[in-house]
């Protein structure tokens, strides 16, 4: 059994409260969202800080860990417990307390503010239970991922779909990995990429995925092309647990991968943007500067990720009282938090006060509140955890018993 990685655990728990930020954000950006401030509140600054800093990394760490998490979950189960495990998880929670209670408010939230319905939300209600048939049982084109897990309107949970399913159709290869020739793979791996340079190996599968699907049109937000990329890093993670060589390489080219990420962002998507008028958007078509500015992302993308997980492998490889009460929270919370910071949003938008005043009162609320619903709630009651995805609370032994470990 392989030593556990805490700093993995702290990753999770960062990550978590980087996306509980930045939903808070999402209604004062001038991007597209279920909610949204009034304009003059609307600041198109956001999102280029938030990509610069936090959208290059965040989902990917998240997917990176659970692939480290994959590789630890292996070692004692076999491919069927693994599946087993992972549908209750992920698809109990996404059709219990996602399908009937988290996501309804998201979805009226959204076709209120787009003008697809009117009335109040429990007047809308029996509309959306009713149509959950149509949702699950009607046809499906498959044209995106989310297609493959029956549910239309998933909100923020598209990542519990997307992520069953890469658990699922990455398993043959991480079974493969887990061979003894899968072994001996890894460890030539890890080998070379201990070298000058090498941790960059893995930025090529992820400029090949770029420039080869990012080019065209996109039917939804979640293509089949940003599926493949997050398979990459699911992988990547588990190839990370199985060979400390990768951590140790991290380190070695931490300091490296921060100045790439700091320096090519700007630099090369300046360049391209401003001074040859180059749209960066997804999905505009294939030419060489969409090429030179998907290699260079993918760059971006996987330097943030090291240098996190060289900092973490520094700073982070700890526990304490809070790290294990986070960690075990994080996907409960995960599952919460949209829903509850958009209700905080509904009732905080229109007051007169300032943009500024209201992302700090939303936040505020927000919280609190989803730690209060996690704590008295779910956490305590094995019923609940079930369908949070968490596994039953530990037996205490019978007082006055004495227990003798072995």
């Amino acid at each position: 059994m392989k030593e556990r990685r805490y700093d993995i655990d702290w990753l999770r728990v960062i990550a978590m409260l980087c996306v509980f930020i930045y939903h808070c954000t999402r209604f004062f950006d001038t991007e597209d969202w279920h909610l949204k401030a009034p304009l003059a509140q609307q600041v198109d600054v956001i999102s280029v800080v938030r990509e610069y800093t936090l959208w290059v990394w965040l989902m990917e760490i998240f997917f990176l860990v659970a692939g480290f998490a994959a590789g630890y979950a292996l070692i004692r189960r076999t491919g069927g417990q693994y599946l087993v495990d992972r549908i209750k998880r992920m698809l109990v929670p996404l059709y219990t307390v996602g399908m009937f209670i988290l996501i309804p408010p998201q979805a009226y939230f959204e076709k209120l503010t787009h003008g697809q319905i009117t009335g109040t939300f429990w007047q809308w209600l029996p509309t959306y239970y009713s149509g959950l048939s149509g949702d699950l049982f009607g046809p499906h084109q498959f044209q995106d991922p989310d297609q493959l897990v029956l549910y239309t309107f998933s909100g923020h949970l598209w990542f519990i779909q997307m992520l069953f399913l890469i658990s699922v159709i990455t398993l043959a290869l991480l079974l493969y990995l887990k061979s003894e020739r899968g072994q001996r793979f890894i460890a030539w791996l890890a080998g070379w990429s201990i070298r000058p340079g090498g941790i960059f190996l893995f930025v090529i599968p992820l400029a090949a995925v770029r420039v080869g699907f990012y080019w065209m049109p996109k039917t939804t937000d979640r293509t089949w092309a940003l599926f493949l990329t997050y398979a990459l890093f699911f992988v990547y993670g588990y190839l990370f647990a199985k060979d400390n060589r990768f951590t140790e390489s991290a380190k070695i080219h931490g300091w490296l991968c921060l100045g790439l990420w700091l320096v090519l962002f700007p630099l090369v998507g300046g360049i391209l943007k401003y001074g040859l008028n180059f749209d960066t958007s997804d999905g505009r078509g294939f030419s060489l500067l969409f090429a030179i500015w998907g290699i260079t992302y993918s760059i971006i993308r996987w330097s943030a990720v090291v240098f996190l997980l060289n900092l973490g492998a520094r700073y982070l490889n700890f526990t304490n009282r809070f790290l294990a009460y986070s960690n075990e929270a994080v996907l409960p919370f995960y599952l919460f938090h949209q829903t509850v910071i958009l209700i905080a949003g509904w009732f905080v938008l229109p007051l007169e006060i300032g943009g500024l005043a209201k992302f700090v009162l939303i936040t505020v609320i927000s919280f609190p509140t989803i730690l209060i619903l996690y704590e008295y709630f779910v956490r305590r009651y094995n019923g609940m955890r079930f369908l949070f995805g968490m596994a039953p609370m530990p037996k205490q032994p019978a007082a006055g018993r004495v227990v003798f470990k072995t």
